[in-house]
């Protein structure tokens, strides 16, 4: 059966559980996660930890052991899952948003939009601080522009 690239997440999650008549972006997580090793990552950790204003995504990225072949989640395959860092966020396991942060900085097809309003949300977060980001050497470059952008983006 082709898979339905317009359907969102959402109408995903509402088909395996429709006893939730709201759908939120934490909830479509805990219905579209249940039971599989894995954690949210990139974009999708920023969504669920709060750092974006949400988005429409048609799946969510996670980092895995192996390919679930779900329509609704993209599958970022690593050797050892214990070697990633994460915490559990109401009961789902996620990228800290230091680490997304970075991934998604390392990322070329990112979406520009999520790092502004990430970089924006940690700024606001932590006192108009970047203090507790720790970028790379290689990504310091890169970073600059979204942490300038970032302590902007609410001014605009």
């Amino acid at each position: 059966m082709p898979e339905d690239v317009n359907k969102s997440i959402f109408s995903y999650a509402y088909d395996l559980d429709k006893s939730s008549p709201l759908l939120t972006f934490l909830n479509v997580d805990q219905i579209l996660l249940k039971d599989l090793d894995c954690i949210v990552c990139l974009e999708s950790a920023a969504d669920l930890l709060g750092y974006t204003n949400g988005g429409f995504r048609h799946k969510i990225s996670v980092y895995s052991e192996k390919d679930f072949h779900k329509p609704y989640i993209q599958c970022i395959l690593v050797s050892d899952l214990n070697k990633i860092p994460f915490i559990v966020h109401k009961g789902i396991k996620v990228s800290p948003i230091e680490v997304a942060i970075n991934d998604m900085l390392e990322k070329d097809s990112t979406d520009v939009e999520v790092l502004y309003e990430t970089f924006a949300h940690y700024y606001f977060l932590n006192k108009e601080s970047y203090n507790g980001l720790n970028i790379p050497k290689k990504l310091e470059k890169r970073a600059s522009h979204f942490k300038e952008e970032g302590a902007l983006f609410y001014e605009q």
